[in-house]
């Protein structure tokens, strides 16, 4: 069975109860502590077994390829390529776990059924298809690179938020790969974030105008973040409040999201999150 996290806690920093161990293993999960060498000596041991009990249990020889303590500074989809490497898995329903795992970490919006909801528009040439289709009504839309644009907008809202931020996180199996065997940029796209949307006929543009569909085919997940107040963004933005609008890199990506999540807890009614996706063939 895995450690409990009291237990991990306690071996990683040495107090002598779950309370005052917790607030700095949870501190440590969320990136607000480094990682020192012994900290990430014992973490690697800690994992180093649990990886010995994984492969034991599938009648595997024992670990050939140890953690140690600097893997654990390795960008993510390296970390996860180093993972899979040391516990030798290959099967694909074990992989696929890990890649929708990952993509609902990267694609945190919910798209709940009611009066709010981003959407996906398609349009081919000139004209607009009739109306557009919410993700979870009839299905994804699809995209024809070369061929449609695309925009995306919120529908349901009667007032503009204070920003917005946008990202569409690419799931690469329709195309034979999983994210972590891509480059991080090509599977993490940002609009120029944060933008300042506007209601134009009942519609949010998170998008001033439709834009051609890139030849990057794959499954997309849109996750548009609407801020309500411009003080929060200090809280969200990991770039500071006065950053220019851009795409966030890697590790800015990783602060943000759990600046999100913090965000949330705190005050749910601060932000927006929603969600939607569609598919891009070549």
């Amino acid at each position: 069975m895995p450690l409990p996290e009291s237990e991990i806690a306690f071996r990683l920093f040495g107090e002598g109860n779950w309370e005052s161990s917790a607030p700095k293993f949870s501190k440590l999960l969320y990136g607000d502590y480094g990682f020192s060498l012994d900290t990430a000596t014992e973490l690697a041991a800690i994992v180093n077994k649990r990886l010995e009990v994984s492969l034991g249990a599938r009648g595997l020889s024992g670990l050939t390829e140890p953690l140690v303590p600097s893997d654990f500074t390795l960008p993510l989809y390296e970390f996860i390529r180093r993972i899979q490497s040391a516990a030798r898995i290959e099967d694909d329903e074990t992989l696929d776990r890990a890649q929708d795992a990952l993509l609902g970490e990267l694609a945190p919006g919910a798209n709940p059924q009611g009066p709010v909801r981003l959407v996906i528009e398609k349009f081919a040439g000139n004209r607009s298809f009739d109306g557009f289709l919410p993700s979870g009504g009839d299905g994804p839309i699809v995209f024809e690179a070369g061929r449609h644009k695309g925009r995306i907008a919120v529908r349901g809202i009667d007032h503009e938020p204070a920003m917005a931020y946008t990202l569409l996180a690419r799931d690469t199996r329709p195309v034979g790969f999983r994210c972590w065997q891509m480059n991080w940029r090509d599977t993490i796209l940002w609009l120029p974030s944060p933008s300042l949307p506007r209601l134009v006929e009942g519609q949010l543009l998170l998008m001033p105008e439709a834009a051609p569909v890139q030849p990057a085919p794959g499954r997309f997940l849109a996750t548009t973040v609407l801020l309500w107040d411009a003080d929060g963004r200090k809280l969200l933005d990991p770039r500071g409040a006065a950053a220019e609008p851009g795409a966030l890199d890697e590790d800015e990506t990783a602060r943000f999201l759990t600046n999100l999540r913090r965000l949330q807890r705190r005050d749910s009614g601060a932000v927006t999150v929603l969600s939607a996706e569609y598919i891009v063939t070549l």
